[in-house]
């Protein structure tokens, strides 16, 4: 029996994976939104991820494996330790409010806390790993990068960060 799953990909390739899957037979769901891009010499209205770095697959549970080893999936989302389905009325409620093109923003239910580690997901700083040191403004976190033993502090909008793990309780400072 087939269900919809969510494949996370490397980021900026979602087009390129979900292209390798429909070329392999398997149906493929990218939501895509309309976004203004602006240049320096120009604006141009450019198809990006609704939500990045995933793509949705509707297979049945043992393609998963095949799947995975295809050039820039990384994985399937788990749960309780196997693939979690997702139901079809909620992909079908993506592609309405999709159809509707009205503006969506995207928020996330697991915003960083201080003490979080965090995986920047896009621009020049994508794939490194840091913990989150100080929260700005609405939007702007502090992330400590530690990974070649200095201390690189950057603020960067929530919207590029992807929780890496929970950290204990006891070292959480409280926001």
């Amino acid at each position: 029996m087939k269900n919809w799953f969510a494949l996370y990909v490397q980021p900026r390739k979602e087009k390129i994976v979900e292209k390798e899957l429909l070329k392999r037979g398997y149906e493929v769901y990218l939501p895509l939104r309309k976004v203004l891009r602006q240049w320096k010499d120009r604006k141009k209205l450019v198809e990006t991820p609704l939500i990045p770095s995933y793509i949705f697959t509707n297979i049945e549970e043992k393609d998963i494996w095949e799947i995975v080893k295809i050039n820039g999936c990384v994985k399937f989302v788990w749960f309780n330790g196997k693939a979690c389905p997702i139901p079809e009325y909620q992909i079908n409620s993506i592609k309405l409010l999709l159809e509707k093109e009205i503006e969506i923003d995207i928020q996330s239910q697991t915003t960083p806390k201080l003490g979080d580690m965090v995986r920047i997901i896009d621009g020049g700083f994508a794939g490194l790993v840091g913990r989150v040191k100080h929260k700005k403004a609405k939007n702007n976190f502090t992330v400590s990068i530690d990974s070649l033993g200095i201390d690189l502090t950057i603020t960067l909008d929530k919207s590029l960060l992807q929780l890496v793990e929970k950290v204990n309780d006891n070292n959480k400072q409280n926001n």
